[in-house]
């Protein structure tokens, strides 16, 4: 299965950078989707770096963007590898230092590197970098609080003010089973199929 889904969906590369095309079936779009959750908290661990690349590939330890935010502009690095010294299998400080802006070299020069390993891809929030389903449903509702319009804070009005709106909602004389779909409706989380 997974080669059939490599050979149409992905030939040419990884399945971190596939795309959705067009014409995907249903069961590749739904994949899509964990795949989108998958690159919101991978992070790779430099070892020589030489499967890194350095503009977009996630590779820096922040919270949300592990890509540089310093602009590529026209330079012509582009792996990993090329910011260590060869000799002392460091960061190469001063090349550091002139490609970035500061933020970024901070973070690049804080970040361990071991030149006589692979590169290893690893999940950014755990401390041992290992996947659970837990931890990435955790990155996924914090992707849809930030993104998206329709949280709590947009769905309720004056919900800030101690909640009070909620409260009125739950005092209404009506069957529980109503009370609990008026809050599922506010809150979107209606089992419909574009939300599942």
């Amino acid at each position: 299965c997974a080669r059939v889904l490599k050979a149409k969906y992905f030939p040419h590369g990884g399945v971190l950078q596939a795309k959705a095309g067009p014409n995907a079936s249903y069961t590749w779009r739904s994949i899509m989707k964990g795949i989108d959750v998958l690159n919101r908290g991978i992070i790779w661990r430099v070892g020589n770096g030489s499967s890194i690349k350095i503009w977009s590939d996630p590779w820096l330890a922040r919270e949300f963007l592990r890509k540089p935010i310093t602009p590529r502009g026209s330079n012509i690095l582009s792996r990993v590898e090329e910011l260590i010294d060869p000799v002392t299998g460091k960061w190469d400080e001063e090349l550091v230092k002139q490609t970035f802006w500061p933020q970024d070299v901070d973070v690049i020069l804080s970040t361990p590197v071991h030149a006589d390993l692979e590169d290893v891809a690893a999940w950014h929030y755990d401390k041992r970098g290992i996947f659970s389903v837990k931890s990435a449903y955790k990155v996924q509702r914090e992707h849809e609080k930030r993104s998206s319009k329709e949280g709590v804070a947009s769905s309720s009005s004056g919900v800030s003010g101690g909640g009070m709106e909620w409260k009125k909602l739950w005092r209404l004389k009506c069957p529980g089973k109503i009370r609990h779909f008026l809050w599922r409706f506010a809150h979107n989380s209606l089992a419909l199929r574009r939300n599942l």
